[in-house]
């Protein structure tokens, strides 16, 4: 059988977290343990006088299928859909048929088709299968087509600064509670300013007298919001009639 997962390898995997689990569980049924428990389950519906009989009747019934017994899930009224239980043996070629069915689908779609019809393969199960999977294995390592950022690039040397503000409250230095952080994208050259205030004014003050030293920016950039940008550029057009700055708000 041309598959994706080894055979060998899940049957050495399955049987590792079988012996791993009580030998009373409830979801994995060796050939000994299924077959008991169809004899068990075929008398109790013969004779159904204790309370161990009635239980075993609520979780198990039997259906003939071409002479052969299996055990299922008791039907409820007006229900059709009937569910099988399976021994180990069986776990491989039922995960690789369905797996190979919703042609390498993930464990939801995977755990939908199973559940619908067998009643004890469970979550684990179909995770070790999955995880064997070369296919999808392949599928999942496979880098991701995402959102792709250009840089900002700039070609001179005043193209484009940007501003921030740091808050400094909670570790003031007398007066002083914020610093401003003025860098220019080009030469990541970095001047940094403290301040007694967060104030548009003061701030722009400080702006102001980097523009005189180094020159204006042509595009003034924050990250500390639009009315924080607006307000600086505000006062510095008040300071300074002729200055002619572009404002770009990132976050």
């Amino acid at each position: 059988m041309n598959t994706a997962v080894n055979r060998d390898l899940f049957l050495e995997k399955i049987n590792a977290l079988i012996a791993g689990k009580r030998a009373d569980n409830c979801f994995y049924y060796t050939q000994e343990k299924y077959s008991k428990m169809l004899s068990e389950v075929v008398s109790a519906k013969i004779k159904c006088n204790t309370p161990l009989n009635y239980r075993r009747l609520k979780r198990f019934d039997v259906l003939k299928i071409n002479d052969k017994e299996k055990l299922i899930v008791p039907l409820k009224p007006g229900k059709t859909n009937i569910q099988y239980y399976v021994i180990n043996e069986e776990l491989y070629s039922i995960l690789y048929e369905t797996h190979t069915k919703i042609r390498h689908g993930g464990r939801t779609r995977m755990l939908k088709e199973l559940q619908a019809e067998y009643k004890n393969i469970t979550y684990e199960v179909v995770m070790l299968y999955l995880n064997l999977c070369k296919q999808c294995q392949m599928k999942h390592s496979a880098p991701k087509k995402g959102i792709i950022v250009k840089p900002m690039v700039s070609s001179e040397l005043n193209s484009r600064c940007q501003v921030d503000l740091i808050d400094l409250q909670s570790n003031r230095d007398g007066e002083y509670k914020f610093i401003m952080v003025y860098q220019n994208h080009l030469t990541k050259f970095v001047q940094l300013r403290p301040l007694k205030t967060k104030r548009a004014e003061e701030v722009a003050h400080h702006v102001l007298s980097t523009f005189l030293t180094f020159g204006a920016s042509a595009i003034l950039q924050s990250d500390n919001g639009r009315e924080f940008s607006n307000q600086i550029i505000s006062e510095i057009y008040a300071m300074w009639k002729d200055v002619k700055i572009v404002r770009h708000s990132q976050t």
